[in-house]
């Protein structure tokens, strides 16, 4: 594996596409139409499509030769794949350090309705990690966000499982706080309740 994988929500990006796109047509319209509604508007519909930019855009899990990295809203966290004890799909692709939890946002498991459109080829020929006690999980189809992460993730995991090359004392998870994410998050907040009070 020398390319690495990057996956996103696909779901996520379409619906935050057209938040946004709405949003930025509302306020325009709501300036034109009265600029002194539109003071408290924008910082309202700005703030509404920044979230959607942070929570359903950004986010993605990019699996290379040597980690998994999970971008989420606020933090990314890099994971060796020395580090990985297990995977996990049960409500997002998930995986088990020796000290951390890592959920991935851009991996959630199917819902009830996704579900009734599987088709039974997606629960064959996926890595040997991916079955418990000789069944799938719903989350590790690979129609799904997260049957598809935890197929890339499992398979190089398992070739660097047979080669001997998952030594444990190698590597170390990295966390990354997104503070410019925060600080917009937090100024438009701010911009809101200031836009308000006037």
């Amino acid at each position: 594996m020398s390319e690495a994988h990057v996956l996103r929500p696909r779901f996520g990006r379409v619906l935050s596409a057209v938040v946004i796109a709405v949003c930025a047509a509302a306020a325009v319209t709501v300036v034109i139409q009265s600029p002194t509604a539109g003071v408290q508007a924008v910082p309202l519909l700005a703030l509404f499509a920044f979230a959607m930019w942070a929570g359903y855009w950004r986010p993605a899990v990019r699996v290379d030769d040597d980690a998994v990295i999970v971008e989420n809203v606020f933090r990314t966290i890099r994971v060796p794949f020395t580090k990985i004890q297990r995977i996990d799909t049960r409500f997002a692709l998930t995986l088990y350090t020796p000290g951390m939890r890592v959920a991935a946002w851009a991996a959630p498991a199917p819902g009830r309705h996704s579900l009734m459109l599987a088709r039974r080829e997606q629960g064959q020929h996926l890595p040997e990690s991916s079955y418990l006690a000789g069944t799938v999980r719903p989350g590790d189809l690979v129609g799904s966000e997260s049957g598809a992460a935890a197929y890339i993730v499992r398979r190089r995991w398992e070739q660097l499982r047979d080669a001997g090359a998952l030594d444990e004392t190698l590597g170390a998870v990295e966390v990354r706080l997104h503070t410019a994410t925060i600080a917009v998050g937090v100024a438009l907040i701010g911009a809101v309740v200031l836009s308000l009070v006037l």
